[in-house]
């Protein structure tokens, strides 16, 4: 039988040890608030549409923490 590989976190490693049980909501965090500032800054509808995807991917490749 093979051996998965551990899932790589993108900002895991970023993240204080208590606060990396919640980094998909971390994660969610930084995309909504990239969504505002592309949604006022810019607005662009296809950049808007495109951070918001990228955050959905984001938050599903993004594994938790270890609970303590």
């Amino acid at each position: 039988m093979s051996q998965h590989a551990k899932p790589l976190g993108l900002i895991l490693p970023l993240l204080p040890k208590r606060v990396q049980p919640y980094a998909k909501a971390a994660v969610a965090l930084l995309g909504a608030l990239a969504g505002l500032a592309v949604m006022y800054g810019i607005d662009e509808p296809r950049i808007a549409a495109a951070v918001q995807v990228l955050t959905a991917l984001g938050v599903y490749v993004q594994p938790n923490g270890e609970s303590e």
